[in-house]
């Protein structure tokens, strides 16, 4: 048996300031689980396993034309060497947009299979903030999208994708891909009901009655293209009818759930007289301002509000502000100097804030070792009981780990100020279960829907009331 790994990731927001071009893109990175899984399994097995290109870059704008080309080239010249193939397996994001390319996953998809031909078994695993095509499908054999949100099961995906597309390679089963359309788009969190329940659901009906996998596409809300929206995925074991059976019934309860599957979003100023009337530590999450999709990690919105409402034992981080790092590591530990920190990106960035901070500690290869993140350079700056964690590369913040590594106690803080919307939550938990996802101004701001857009569905919920009604209604 032959194996080839390999993919090009990441999550377009097509409203972001910060351009994706090649140099955003980190190139073959030391652990990838779904290459490092694979690579294991044929060394145990003496199977040949050829790694390929991984290129990831954080979310961003619409990938440069050039770039996506020139990573999807090297990849498809890397596959067309490795020939013959029985798998190829690709770790795939399915929310990338290139400038010309709507679906860079379907068009990579359909160019692999014009290389490898039927015979070989062609499979992805994914992330559910996709944006879904049928291009994706049409000649895939296998797609397997992370079930939780946030993303706590992506080295499960793996093996479920392995797993699969290795019986799928020695005969003993025959994936068909069911899909359907939800006409909606929502935010779908599985680590609390309804959604919890569901997903729990979807996990015990798999390896019954020929169902081998199931999936929800979330879909990913700050893309505008004709193709945003949540769809329900359904494997079957060579039974397409009992596949569109099962994800129409899925689906509409995806639909059934519309508005109710994410935590509230709490605006700035009562988030803050929330966090103020706390007496232990409150996490108050930037969701605007979440690296994650596609936002600068600079704005200030929230940390002048809490400073302006009488808070002083405040915890900030991750802030993601190079000159302000440079500074830093330029000045060393111990020195005390006025420094102007945030708001420098763009214009929902905030006001920079000029503070008198003491260069408390820096590390130059940070890690977050909890979720096996390579943060770079990192910088902990002091402002009387004001602790600020600022780091030049952008992540959102998964977990404490910074925090931590550099002895920042935060179950002595009033206020917690994470850049994330939601990925946070299974890392901070021991902390405090007092969290708040704030709605304030910026890049991802939480009524996406007063975005510009141009392209996307107004047929879909929340655009339309009841989209299958008024389809049927048209009909």
């Amino acid at each position: 048996m032959k194996i080839f790994t390999g993919g090009i990731s990441t999550e377009t927001n097509t409203f972001s300031p910060l351009p994706t071009g090649l140099a955003a893109f980190e190139l073959d990175p030391p652990s990838n689980s779904l290459r490092d899984l694979v690579a294991a399994f044929c060394k145990k097995r003496q199977w040949t396993h050829v790694s390929g290109l991984i290129a990831d870059a954080h979310p961003g704008a619409a990938v440069a034309r050039a770039a996506y080309e020139n990573l999807r080239d090297l990849l498809l010249e890397q596959i067309k060497s490795a020939l013959p193939l029985d798998i190829v397996l690709l770790d795939l994001h399915g929310g990338m947009v290139a400038q010309g390319y709507d679906d860079c996953e379907g068009d990579l998809l359909l160019r692999i299979r014009d290389i490898v031909g039927d015979a070989c078994v062609v499979g992805a695993r994914l992330d559910p903030h996709s944006q879904f095509s049928d291009d994706m499908v049409r000649k895939t054999n296998l797609l397997c999208f992370y079930k939780e949100n946030p993303h706590t099961d992506i080295s499960q995906r793996a093996h479920d994708l392995l797993r699969l597309a290795i019986d799928t390679a020695e005969k003993r089963v025959s994936p068909v891909i069911s899909t359907f359309d939800c006409q909606m788009v929502d935010v779908f969190q599985t680590n609390r009901e309804p959604m919890q329940s569901f997903v729990n659901r979807l996990r015990e009906m798999e390896g019954t009655n020929g169902i081998l996998d199931i999936s929800l596409v979330h879909g990913f809300r700050r893309a505008d293209t004709p193709l945003m929206g949540t769809h329900m995925l359904v494997i079957t074991d060579n039974d397409a009818a009992l596949g569109d059976k099962v994800a129409e019934e899925l689906g509409m309860e995806v639909f059934a759930m519309r508005g109710n599957a994410a935590q509230p979003v709490v605006p700035l100023g009562e988030a803050v007289a929330l966090a103020m009337a706390s007496e232990g530590p409150t996490i108050l999450a930037d969701l605007a301002d979440n690296p994650g999709g596609g936002a600068p990690g600079d704005s200030t919105y929230i940390f002048n509000a809490v400073r302006a409402a009488g808070a002083r034992r405040i915890a900030l981080g991750y802030l993601v502000d190079p000159l302000a790092l440079d500074y830093a590591f330029e000045a060393g530990v111990g020195a005390e100097l006025i420094m102007r920190l945030g708001g420098k990106a763009c214009a929902l960035s905030g006001d920079p804030v000029d503070l008198y901070v003491e260069i408390k500690g820096l590390q130059q290869d940070a890690a977050l070792t909890s979720v096996d993140v390579p943060i770079g350079r990192a910088a902990w700056l002091v402002h009387d009981e004001i602790d600020i964690v600022v780091i030049g590369v952008r992540w959102q913040t998964y977990a404490p780990d910074l925090f931590t590594q550099f002895g920042i106690d935060l179950a002595s803080k009033q206020v917690i100020i994470v850049k994330s919307a939601q990925h946070y939550h299974p890392y901070f938990h021991h902390i405090t279960d007092d969290d708040i996802v704030v709605d304030a101004p910026g890049v991802c701001a939480s009524d996406w829907r007063n975005l510009p857009f141009q392209r996307v569905r107004r047929s879909i919920w929340p655009f339309t009331d009841d989209p299958f009604r008024t389809n049927l209604e048209l009909h």
